[in-house]
């Protein structure tokens, strides 16, 4: 090792994790240790780092949201699965999702969502980022209908949960919940004799 090298460490506990990403003011959603350990922690269930889980991992009125880029990962680095993206316009996106058995793709389904669709259920930022929008929401029923497993079962992006996002998902103006303080148990009392 070089004298200009650095080392990286592994040894650090959850909580001083939680505590470091907290302090470090780059994620608006999570401003204390606590809410950034459960981030982190949902990610890790599914193969994520930390900063992957804090940049694409929400949790949203008490379940946990991901973006589509993020549940795009996770199909792949399942090792079971892929997807294509046969079609992304303006208009229109579908993707196709496929299970790879002996080394061969077999399509599971396609998942699409249109501009017709993505006006019905509300969708944001149609006017300044359509195929963004329509890929998010392509990719998480594809998810849901086609390889829940990858996720633990549904998920849904941010948007889907009612929060606003941008051009990649994230949610803006986050407000993050303060936790209720921990108040101890009371130890049982002793029986009487």
């Amino acid at each position: 090792m070089t004298q200009n090298a650095i080392a990286i460490r592994d040894d650090m506990s959850l909580g001083q994790l939680g505590d470091m990403l907290a302090k470090s003011g780059y994620f608006t959603d999570a401003r204390d240790a606590a809410q950034c350990v459960v981030k982190v922690l949902a990610g890790k269930e599914l193969g994520f780092g930390p900063v992957a889980s804090m940049t694409g991992v929400y949790i949203v009125k008490g379940k946990v949201s991901l973006s589509a880029n993020l549940m795009a990962a996770a199909v792949r680095r399942s090792g079971r699965y892929t997807f294509k993206v046969n079609v992304l316009t303006p208009t229109n996106c579908e993707i196709e999702f496929f299970e790879i058995i002996g080394g061969k793709r077999e399509s599971l389904g396609v998942s699409g969502f249109t501009l017709a669709d993505a006006q019905k259920a509300g969708t944001q930022n149609l006017d300044k980022f359509p195929r963004n929008m329509l890929y998010a929401r392509a990719m998480s029923n594809g998810v849901k209908w086609f390889t829940p497993d990858v996720t633990g079962g549904p998920v849904y992006t941010p948007e889907e949960m009612g929060e606003r996002v941008n051009e990649d998902g994230e949610i803006i103006d986050a407000q993050p919940v303060k936790p209720a303080p921990y108040v101890a148990p009371e130890p049982p009392k002793p029986a009487a004799p």
